[in-house]
């Protein structure tokens, strides 16, 4: 018993998650992007999807281990593409085409990620949590957690202010965390 239990604490000792990552809703995770020492980790997740907010940072080993474990990957490019390097904001369509696919429990497991985990993925989450109906205060502040002093950092808490729930589809295909949003409407 003694080998079990000391098996099982290596086995929990090589695990790595990606930088930034976090578990954002039952089933629903955000991160930078995951490296080979990341892929052991990720397996745990039982993964469905995996939402890439660019695709410029999706190294070859990646792609073959997202293929390999059957995790449909849905690249999210934005149109405006100085905004996946920081320079401009961030495109509307960007952000609801991801909530769109987090918004669909058929979807689930599913795995948020840019290059970071920090500005992409928090825009996204950020909006996520608008629709749930938090407060500004409160998204801010989880945004504020991961962004770690973006210089960019008013631009997107300004786009999260202005963000229109609106434009997001929550059919009765909405994971849980969401349906109360469907029961309000």
């Amino acid at each position: 018993e003694a080998r079990i239990f000391m098996s099982k604490i290596a086995t929990m000792a090589s695990l790595f998650p990606p930088v930034n990552f976090n578990c954002v809703e039952d089933g629903l995770y955000r991160s930078g992007m995951p490296f080979e020492i990341n892929f052991e980790f990720i397996k745990t997740l039982k993964l469905k999807t995996v939402v890439v907010l660019t695709s410029n940072y999706v190294d070859d080993s990646v792609s073959k281990f997202f293929e390999e474990n059957n995790i449909q990957v849905v690249y999210v490019e934005n149109s405006v593409t100085d905004a996946l390097h920081g320079v401009l904001p961030f495109a509307e369509e960007m952000v609801t085409e991801s909530l769109n696919v987090i918004a669909d429990k058929a979807n689930y497991p599913v795995l948020v990620s840019c290059k970071s985990g920090k500005n992409l993925t928090g825009v996204v989450i950020a909006c996520l949590r608008k629709l749930q109906r938090w407060s500004l205060i409160s998204i801010y502040e989880e945004y504020r957690r991961y962004a770690g002093g973006s210089r960019l950092q008013q631009q997107h808490e300004q786009f999260v202010e202005l963000f229109d729930t609106d434009l997001i589809h929550l059919g009765s295909n909405a994971p849980p965390f969401l349906m109360k949003q469907i029961q309000q409407s």
